[in-house]
């Protein structure tokens, strides 16, 4: 790292030749004798630190920094110290207020001055680093927020018995949640949708790799619990030990409606019943994904009839909790309860009547996870 830039503005010409001595030893050092000039200088040099005389004539060292500051004509970040020989706690306020970060009375002490010139620079210098660290973890979300973004189904497959709709809600860029659905040869119609523990980078580039063993996976079967059993040892062998995921998967023939499922961690979604009104929840399978080799999933079974739905949903809906120190959950009752009562909508409207209550529930409480909902729906 080269020396840092120091921009002294003082008019009085010994002052700043005296501040120029002291400093040059150990930083760049360009000098200004007014306020006009010093916005012409800064702009040229782009200093680290200015060192600012409030008493000039024309412009003063209040209408300075604030030239420099608010004219864009140095960053917010470098550190502006006043030069003064006022000491009243009032001024002091004022330079504070404009945008200063310290004083340096006169007349000046060199090991004061030292002391807290380098200090101030060493302070930017951590800002500067950490800015540029922000830059790059910014950009690397939005990296991953392209990737799960391209990951989901860009469409729903048309199918006259089938719809689908969906609510997909990130808490950050790059969220923990994902959802896929294919469609095999044989007519059979597979959806999944998982929750991969954590948010951000490392969620995304799991689910990337959930989505590649996925269809590799399921390339030549689609039995729920073959499938899973299979993820379960793949994910095991290449996810680090505090990385696991919740998966629902089901599969669907379009024809005769049979519903074949398996449930490795994740809530148990709900099967709407158009015969009866009855919503039935789906359990049947194991553990979670990844998290010990070995596992048996076991499957179930049913057939669905005209009026069915389906509603699979991650965990941060009835987790979500409402605001201030209650702690109180949205829960799966009140979930199951508006599913319920709006379950004679369009899927689509249904999810959204799902999500006004919750974000009512909610409040201006900032959801701690991803909100993710598909439903299917029997015509």
């Amino acid at each position: 790292m080269g020396r840092s830039k120091i921009m002294v503005v003082e008019d009085h010409p010994v002052s700043r030749k005296m501040l120029e001595a002291m400093l040059r030893r150990n930083y760049d050092v360009v000098c200004a004798s007014s306020g006009q000039e010093a916005v012409q200088l800064a702009k040229a040099t782009r200093p680290d630190l200015v060192l600012l005389d409030i008493e000039m004539p024309g412009m003063d060292g209040f209408e300075t920094v604030e030239a420099l500051r608010v004219g864009g004509v140095i960053d917010l970040a470098v550190p502006v110290i006043f030069l003064t020989a006022r000491e009243d706690s009032a001024s002091k306020e004022q330079g504070l207020e404009a945008g200063a970060v310290d004083y340096i009375t006169k007349p000046y002490d060199k090991h004061e001055l030292s002391i807290k010139v380098k200090n101030h620079l060493a302070l930017y210098e951590a800002r500067k680093e950490i800015d540029a660290k922000n830059r790059i973890m910014e950009r690397e979300m939005e990296m991953a927020s392209q990737l799960q973004k391209s990951l989901l189904p860009a469409s729903f497959p048309a199918d006259d018995r089938l719809e689908f709709a969906v609510v997909y809600k990130p808490v950050s860029e790059a969220g923990g949640d994902f959802y896929d659905l294919i469609q095999f040869p044989n007519s059979w119609l597979a959806f999944a949708q998982v929750d991969v523990s954590g948010h951000g980078v490392a969620s995304a580039m799991i689910g990337a790799m959930f989505k590649m063993v996925f269809h590799s996976v399921t390339r030549n079967d689609c039995t729920p619990s073959l499938v899973l059993a299979a993820l379960n040892e793949e994910l095991f062998s290449v996810l680090p030990d505090s990385d696991f995921l919740t998966l629902f998967y089901g599969t669907i023939h379009p024809d005769s409606l049979d519903f074949v499922f398996s449930n490795a961690g994740h809530p148990r979604p709900f099967l709407y019943r158009s015969r009866d009104g009855a919503i039935e929840e789906l359990s049947a399978g194991g553990p979670l994904l990844g998290a010990f080799p070995g596992m048996v999933y076991d499957e179930g079974r049913t057939r669905l009839n005209a009026g069915d739905r389906i509603l699979v949903f991650t965990d941060g809906i009835p987790e979500a909790c409402k605001p201030g120190n209650e702690g109180e959950p949205y829960s799966l009752e009140r979930l199951k309860r508006i599913f319920h009562e709006h379950v004679h909508l369009p899927p689509a409207e249904n999810l959204q009547r799902i999500m006004l209550d919750l974000e009512e529930f909610a409040g201006e409480t900032v959801f701690e996870d991803d909100v993710t909902m598909l439903l299917i729906s029997v015509r």
